[in-house]
């Protein structure tokens, strides 16, 4: 060799060694003729020991007669190929590991015939990585799924104690390192958090908790996720706890030892906070389902919005059947006031019908009794013969039945005070009220009730008292006439019950304000005059009063009295 030819060998050792990969130089028989530095730390093997071996002796056992076929083959039509074919290609070093690689193979001929310089490249790390890669995808799919799966599920799903136990058998699809779950819902009004749903739990924990326990409370006051992987970073969470707080924490998760990894997510929905999911692992080591929280907190967020649904849909069927009991009621209230009213109407219109006959009576029986007294004494100045006339006769008992009329007549002015019962007062006037009220939907009056809570009953005719209070009601709504304030209100007494009815109306003239009980007296244009002497006389008939105050131009205040018996 001359020197020429020793300083290219040189040059061509230096481009060897300077490779990045492992390269092996192959005769057509299959042998290796060079091997670079990288070859030797690739396989383990010095160069020595890999020069004029076959090159199968770099390939697993299994592999090394299918690749002579392939070695044969490609030495019959040999062509470049490069690296990143896309062949699963795998190497074998001197100790037996297997690891995967990629070659590249060069033909050219040389002296002693063709050579074929194979590129060989580990992707050990390159695979690994891709396939934590591909893991990650499939998990993260998995999750998703998961997740369309349970939003299907929820559509379908009623019941917020259904939908929490699907959302835990869930939560620990995603997280199966954690061992148990549970679901928090946050009471606002008690400042607590209740166990709603759990899963994994061997007994019942806790069922009420405070808003600002441990992990739970944090993570409902900031509204974020709180993820420990280490019973010292839970015991770090809990700084500032007392010891009685710290063993409530542990008891409301039912545990004796802190847990080894934990996730408390909120449950947030349109901008408020329901509860919180909380996921245990009791033991174990390292990072606690950092893979799993993107899809937890989704899990969540869908959760928020089911209970934010859920509740909506309790709230509106409650809204239905209050609305559907508050039409009934509406309806057999309605009902109630056309009877009351029909029956005040015709109380009323009898009553008129009494004050005229009791007039009648009066005005008849006077001379009535005048002619009766004649009779009786010209009897004791009759003959024998015609004391028993038939005219006489007759005349006794024309003026008897005479008589028997003007006392029916009396009667009919004084009625007997009907059937008597236990009534509340506060209830007969809210459906007087009611009744007044029809009038003034179109009106300025404001009516205003504030009933004594602890009014007795009292024993009365609940008709008559009906046309009472409906009669003052009106007279206040007619006096005011451009609008003002009602106001009923009711008290009692050690024996007395009171009814007072005010209003700020035009008031009663002093120069009338005596007469007003009198029957036929009246300052209204279309007034009979009777209403204020029946409501007196029924007053009366019960045993009770009725007072009256007034201020021209200020308003007037009418008070019924009534005596009820004490309970004893």
């Amino acid at each position: 060799m001359d020197r020429q030819d020793g300083a290219g060998e040189t040059k061509f050792r230096g481009l060897l060694e300077s490779a990045p990969d492992a390269i092996v130089i192959v005769n057509d028989q299959g042998r290796i003729v060079i091997a670079n530095s990288q070859a030797e730390r690739l396989f383990g093997y010095a160069q020595a020991e890999m020069i004029d071996q076959h090159i199968e002796m770099l390939l697993p056992t299994r592999l090394r007669g299918l690749h002579v076929n392939h070695r044969e083959g490609y030495v019959a039509h040999s062509a470049t190929r490069p690296m990143g074919i896309g062949l699963d290609l795998v190497a074998q070093r001197k100790d037996g590991s297997e690891f995967p690689v990629e070659i590249s193979l060069s033909p050219f001929e040389a002296e002693e015939g063709l050579l074929v310089t194979a590129v060989i490249r580990d992707i050990t790390e390159r695979k690994r990585a891709a396939d934590e890669l591909e893991r990650q995808v499939r998990q993260r799919t998995a999750h998703l799924n998961a997740l369309v799966q349970f939003g299907q599920e929820l559509i379908v799903t009623r019941g917020l104690e259904a939908v929490l136990q699907q959302a835990l058998q869930r939560a620990l699809l995603l997280a199966p390192c954690a061992d148990r779950g549970a679901i928090y819902l946050y009471d606002e009004d008690g400042r607590t958090m209740t166990l709603s749903g759990s899963i994994g739990f061997s007994k019942t924990p806790q069922v009420r908790v405070p808003a600002s326990l441990g992990m739970l409370g944090m993570a409902l006051s900031t509204r974020q996720t709180y993820q420990v992987s280490s019973t010292d970073e839970y015991r770090a969470q809990a700084v500032g706890l007392t010891r009685d707080e710290w063993e409530r924490t542990l008891r409301a998760f039912h545990l004796k030892e802190p847990p080894t990894g934990a996730l408390a997510i909120p449950l947030i929905s349109h901008n408020q906070t329901h509860g919180v999911l909380l996921v245990l692992r009791e033991h174990g080591n390292g990072s606690f389902a950092p893979e799993a929280r993107p899809a937890l907190e989704t899990l969540a967020n869908l959760v928020a919005a089911a209970i934010s649904d859920e509740r909506s849909r309790m709230r509106a069927s409650s809204l239905s059947t209050q609305v559907a009991d508050l039409e009934a009621e509406r309806t057999r209230m309605t009902e109630r006031l056309n009877y009351a009213e029909a029956g005040m109407l015709q109380a009323a219109r009898l009553a008129a019908v009494g004050q005229l006959a009791a007039a009648i009576a009066h005005e008849i029986n006077n001379p009535l009794y005048a002619a009766r007294n004649c009779l009786y004494l010209l009897e004791d100045d009759l003959p024998a013969t015609l004391k028993d006339s038939t005219y006489l006769n007759l005349a006794r008992e024309q003026l008897d039945r005479i008589a028997g009329i003007i006392s029916r007549m009396r009667n009919f002015y004084r009625p007997s005070r009907g059937e008597m019962a236990p009534h509340n007062l506060n209830y007969l006037l809210e459906e007087t009220l009611a009744l007044a009220g029809l009038n003034l939907r179109h009106g300025t009056v404001q009516m205003i009730f504030t009933p004594n809570p602890n009014m007795p009953d009292v024993v009365c005719n609940g008709d008559q008292l009906r046309q009472v209070f409906l009669n003052l009601v009106m007279n206040a709504i007619e006096a005011m006439p451009n609008g003002g304030s009602l106001t009923v209100r009711t008290e009692a007494g050690p024996t007395l019950a009171m009814v007072e009815i005010r209003d700020t109306g035009i008031g009663i003239p002093a120069s009338v304000r005596e007469r007003i009980f009198e029957p036929f007296f009246t300052n209204k244009a279309s007034g009979t005059g009777l209403g204020l002497a029946i409501s007196q006389h029924i007053v009366t008939q019960h045993g009770g009063r009725i007072e009256v105050e007034s201020k021209e131009g200020q308003g007037s205040a009418f008070r019924v009295v009534l005596p009820y018996q004490p309970v004893t």
